[in-house]
Order: structure tokens, then C-alpha cells, then sequence
């Protein structure tokens, strides 16, 4: 039987899919299971023992989408599950015999054949997703979203962390100060500060980290120069990839950040989160998991209002370094 699950993009998303790919592969365990994702993403699920193949869809290139209606057709695959919405099209097109999925529009929802029953909207994205396989009668536990690195990959990171005065020894703590947009991020000058406070109480090694972009870079190499120690400090933005960067998650005690990709890349390496939320609603896009520290105004009537931009952003200002250090400690 051969079976491909859909989710290309966004990075937080595919880290979320994650547990769908282990709960398919444990429901259908002699299948040969395969999974569309774009380049951005595909490191990812990279080295997930659970997957037979891993295909790319080359998203914005010439023709890119009739080459992969092209595809999906000659693999001739038998079971399509899609937990990308923009994908039901794609996903019909194919002419897989068995098609599941969901779209909130009607006119898309029927080029599934497998659809559920009802749909939440409201919950946690995973839950969406287990939503979405209804019509398939997976049971059992939930596994935990997971990135599965190599011992190589591990080594690289820590031998560059010891080279850097960093042992396993160390208060290791990991800064993601920019997101996807400005809506989403912690004011600059609470991490300044919250990073002072965690330097002089507890000697603590910080790791910024941070996309190659103009903007992200900017506001990395301000938060580096305010902190000034470097010995304390170490700045890895824009020299990381995805996979990189997880490596060099994983060593961190705490990994603070907004709401956006990293974050569920840290906890998905087994990294307790420490996440800021405004605009975004945590119950439908946080990390998963019980250990995590999530800080909000619950306070607000504007809260969770999924504005990219925002001229006030009480939502973020708030929330005061002193609060997150007292959770922390």
C-alpha cells in the first residue's frame, strides 16, 4: 500500500505534523509511506525513521505544480492524506483511490472522498490534524512532535559550544528575538534586559539565534551588542540551518522566544520553551506539551487579534522581563 501525507510548509506546522507520520506508519505498518514537502520544510522530517521517502515539492518554480500532479499520478498512490488546505486541489488531482483531508470551503471539501465527520477549528493545530485522519480509526497515545537528529549532527553542535567555553555544565539559554512578523515579537530591550538579569544571576551562556534576513539580522546583532559580554554570548544568526539550529536547541536548558517557527523546533527536541503570545493564540498554535512556559495579557480585549502589525503592542509590552524571570526561577 502506498501512502503520502501532505504538509509543505509552514515550519512550525510540519514540526506539528510530525506525530501524524508516526501514528500512519504504526496504523499501516507494511505500507510504503511518503511525504510532500518543500525545501524549506524538508529538513524536518529528515532521518524520520517512520518515513520510506520524502518528496519535494519545488513551490514557485516554473510549471512547478503541474510536475507534481505529474508525479503524484505515476507513483499511482493509494491513500493521499492532506493537512494542507491549498493542497485539496492537488490532492484530487492526483487521482489517488482514497483521498482525506478537510477545507472550511464547501466547494473544495468534496474533492475528498474521506472526510470527518466535524471539524474543530478552535483546538490545538495537532488536534486538527487527528481530526483531519478521523475517517481512518487511528487509535492509541499521541506521540510527541520530534525531530530525530544524527549522533553526528549532535557532536558538531556541542564540539563548536565547547570551543566556545560552553560545557553540558552551563545554564545554556537560547534567544529567538525576531519572528515571521512584528506582531509576534518580544520588545528588544526586555530581552537586553532579561538577559543582563540572566548573565548576572546565574552566569547564564546565551545563544542568539536567528534567520540570515536584514530585519532578523538587525535586531540579533543589536541584542548581541547590548549584551556586550562575550564570554556569556553567542550569536549564530543567519549561520544555522534548520537542522543546525535544532542541534544547538537541544543543548539549551530554555529556549525563549514569540510565537513563531523555532519554537516548535526546540520543543521538539526535547528543549523546555519559554514563548511570548499576542497576537497568536497559543491554544491553537503553541508548543506542545505541559512543560513549557507560556506568557500572555489575558487582560487585553484586543488579544489574539492575528494582526501582523500593530502600533500599540500592549500585548508584548506587558509582559515585563521581572514576570518571565520569576517564571523561570
Amino acid at each position: 500500500m502506498k501512502i503520502l501525507l501532505i504538509r509543505y510548509s509552514a515550519i512550525g506546522d510540519v514540526v506539528l505534523a510530525t506525530p501524524i507520520i508516526e501514528l500512519l506508519k504504526k496504523r499501516f505498518p507494511k505500507s510504503n509511506l511518503s511525504m510532500l514537502v518543500s525545501l524549506t520544510t524538508c529538513p524536518i522530517v529528515e532521518k524520520n525513521p517512520f518515513l520510506d521517502r520524502i518528496i519535494i515539492y519545488e513551490r514557485g518554480k516554473c510549471f512547478s505544480y503541474l510536475k507534481c500532479v505529474k508525479l503524484l499520478r505515476k507513483e499511482r498512490f493509494d491513500l493521499i492524506i492532506s493537512l494542507q488546505w491549498k493542497a485539496s486541489l492537488l490532492t484530487f488531482l492526483s487521482r489517488a483511490k482514497y483521498r482525506v483531508g478537510f477545507h472550511r470551503s464547501l466547494r473544495y471539501r468534496y474533492l475528498y472522498n474521506l472526510r470527518p465527520g466535524k471539524w474543530h477549528p478552535e483546538k490545538h493545530a495537532l488536534y486538527r490534524y487527528l481530526n483531519t485522519i478521523e475517517p481512518l480509526k487511528i487509535e492509541g497515545k499521541i506521540p510527541e512532535p520530534k525531530i530525530y537528529l544524527s549522533p553526528e549532527e549532535e557532536d558538531a553542535a556541542k564540539k563548536l559550544l565547547q570551543e566556545k567555553g560552553i560545557s553540558r555544565e552551563d545554564f545554556l539559554v537560547g534567544f529567538n528575538p525576531a519572528a515571521g512578523y512584528p506582531a509576534k515579537e518580544w520588545p528588544l530591550k526586555y530581552y537586553i534586559q532579561l538577559g543582563k538579569k540572566l548573565i548576572k544571576e546565574y552566569n547564564a551562556k546565551i545563544i542568539i539565534f536567528g534567520k540570515g534576513g536584514k530585519r532578523s539580522s538587525a535586531i540579533c546583532y543589536q541584542l548581541e551588542i547590548a549584551l556586550a559580554t562575550p564570554e556569556n554570548v553567542l550569536s549564530l544568526a543567519g549561520k544555522t540551518n534548520l537542522r543546525q539550529l535544532a542541534a544547538f536547541a537541544k543543548h539549551c536548558r530554555l529556549f525563549i522566544t514569540g510565537d513563531t517557527g523555532p519554537i516548535h523546533i526546540a520543543a521538539a527536541v526535547g528543549t523546555r520553551v519559554v514563548a511570548f503570545f499576542g497576537s497568536t493564540n497559543p491554544k491553537k498554535s503553541g508548543p506542545w506539551g505541559e512543560k513549557h512556559i507560556i506568557l500572555e495579557d489575558k487582560s487585553l480585549s484586543c488579544l489574539h487579534c492575528y494582526k501582523r502589525e500593530c502600533r500599540k503592542m500592549d500585548c508584548m509590552k506587558n509582559i515585563a522581563p521581572e514576570k518571565v524571570l520569576e517564571r523561570i526561577q
